[in-house]
């Protein structure tokens, strides 16, 4: 089945819980970091032209950590920058290195800032990406209403607007995984969690992959379904979850075994 809107998620509150134990992020001028070119990182970009070898480099290569050995751990193309910085982290950290931060977040070498400064960085790319999102989607763009509608439902903010924009997405492809997926999230943030797994089952009858299982375990977990939320999480893993999901789900994982379901809610 032909997916229509992709996304790539991203968390300013997860970035921001890396940088909490100790994993810096700093910015250091060099090179544009403007909007021009963002949007591309939520949106499929065109095609039909030719890359140029700097634009490639965007694409392919958005962030760096390295750990105290001098190892360098590479993210992308299949997430934002800011996502990309929190995936190479996460696999630094998931080998058990130490000393994990990141170097670099897109063509942006980065080192030394406070965290005051690193959380003002990561509020402006995260304000770049939502306004351009927001003037896509007004132009008609659906995969920009649904990149924003999962944004809002990731963060568990502005739901009732990440709402409308799920349905505007979804009225042009009813039936695509990816836009139905964001709609069972938001669901499943507003505690409508019914209605969520009735989505979640759809949307994994459809396309399995380890996000579309782990939300559909975090929506059973949540309705005290706790060994069909283990089974679920179990099988992400066994999707291929990447380093940053696997973690959340091991963490997950770990809470019902130790605390049962009424500790291993996930975060709303």
């Amino acid at each position: 089945m032909t997916v229509l809107f992709t996304r790539c998620q991203f968390s300013v509150s997860s970035i921001r819980a890396l940088t909490g134990v100790g994993l810096m992020l700093g910015l250091a001028a060099c090179g544009d970091t403007g909007s021009n070119w963002e949007p591309q990182d939520m949106f499929a970009a065109p095609t039909e032209q030719k890359l140029d070898d700097r634009y490639r480099a965007m694409i392919d290569f958005k962030a760096m950590a390295r750990d105290a050995n001098g190892k360098e751990y590479a993210a992308g193309p299949k997430a934002t920058v800011l996502g990309a910085v929190e995936e190479a982290v996460a696999m630094c950290s998931q080998a058990n290195a130490q000393g994990c931060k990141a170097v670099r977040v897109g063509l942006t070498w980065v080192d030394g800032l406070d965290q005051v400064a690193i959380e003002s960085v990561i509020q402006s790319y995260n304000d770049t990406m939502t306004a351009e999102a927001y003037h896509a989607a007004g132009q008609g763009n659906m995969g920009a209403a649904n990149w924003l509608a999962y944004h809002y439902a990731v963060l568990g903010e502005n739901l009732t607007e990440a709402e409308r924009l799920s349905k505007q997405a979804l009225s042009v492809a009813p039936d695509d995984p990816g836009a139905l997926d964001t709609y069972g999230l938001i669901l499943y943030r507003q505690g409508r969690y019914q209605e969520a797994e009735e989505v979640f089952i759809r949307v994994n009858k459809a396309m399995p992959t380890a996000e579309h299982i782990a939300h559909f375990a975090d929506n059973a977990l949540a309705m005290g379904k706790a060994e069909m939320a283990r089974a679920a999480y179990q099988r992400a893993l066994q999707a291929g979850a990447g380093p940053v999901l696997s973690q959340t789900i091991q963490k997950r994982l770990l809470a019902l075994d130790l605390n049962g379901a009424g500790n291993a809610q996930p975060a709303q």
